[in-house]
C-alpha cells in the first residue's frame, strides 16, 4: 500500500536499513516524503536543548548515511535531528506535527532479564500514535530459537520440549523426555 508522507526512526542499529527500505517503499509509488528523524535523548539533569556534541555527531552520521543509502529522488526525503527526554513521545509528536500516514519503527530482538521485551519507547509509539505504526524487527542473533523450530539460529538441535497452557492463561515450555522408566 502506497502513503503519501511517511517517518521513519532511525536509532542506529541493524534495523536502520531495514526501517528505511520500507519506508522508501511505502511512498515511492506516491511519489511522497519520507521523513527520517533521528532522537538524541537527553538526561533530565541536563536541560532538554543542551549541547550534546557527541551524540549530536553521532546522529548526523547516521542522517548522512541515511539520505546516502535511501533510494528517493532528493525531495522526497528529508532528515531531523531532535533533542527530546524520551524518544517515544517525540516520534508521536513529530508524527502528529508533519500530519504523516504512517511511522516506520524498527527494533532488534531486545531482552529484559532473559524475556523478550520492546522496552518503553516502541510500545508507547504504538499505543498513542494517530496513524498507521509498522514496527520492523530483525531476526534474532546467534543462540537464539526460530519460531516453530527446534533448531537455533545457529542451526543446531535443541532439546525436545511442548508448549502447555495453564489454567492462569499463560503458556509454559515444558521438557519432554523420553526412554524408559526404570523402577
Amino acid at each position: 500500500m502506497a502513503y503519501g508522507k511517511v517517518l521513519a526512526v532511525l536509532t542506529g542499529d541493524d534495523t536502520d536499513q531495514g526501517v528505511l527500505a520500507q519506508g522508501a517503499d511505502m511512498v515511492r509509488r506516491v511519489k511522497g516524503t519520507l521523513f527520517a528523524v533521528y532522537v538524541i535523548t537527553v538526561d533530565r539533569a541536563l536541560p532538554v536543548d543542551a549541547e550534546v556534541g557527541p551524540a549530536a555527531a553521532r546522529g548526523e552520521g547516521i542522517l548522512h548515511n541515511a539520505e546516502t543509502s535511501v533510494q528517493l529522488p532528493r525531495g522526497d526525503f528529508e532528515a531531523q535531528l531532535l533533542q527530546a527526554r524520551e524518544l517515544g513521545p517525540a516520534v508521536v509528536f513529530e508524527a502528529a506535527e508533519r500530519d504523516v500516514d504512517a511511522i516506520v519503527i524498527g527494533t532488534s530482538c531486545p531482552s529484559d532479564y532473559g524475556h523478550f521485551s520492546l522496552g518503553v519507547d516502541v510500545p508507547y509509539v504504538l499505543e498513542h500514535a494517530r496513524c498507521l505504526v509498522v514496527l520492523w524487527r530483525e531476526p534474532p542473533t546467534q543462540g537464539r530459537t526460530r519460531p516453530g523450530s527446534r533448531r537455533s539460529w545457529s542451526g543446531r538441535a535443541l532439546g525436545s520440549s511442548q508448549v502447555s497452557d495453564q489454567p492462569d492463561g499463560e503458556r509454559y515450555l515444558t521438557p519432554i523426555t523420553t526412554g524408559r522408566l526404570v523402577t
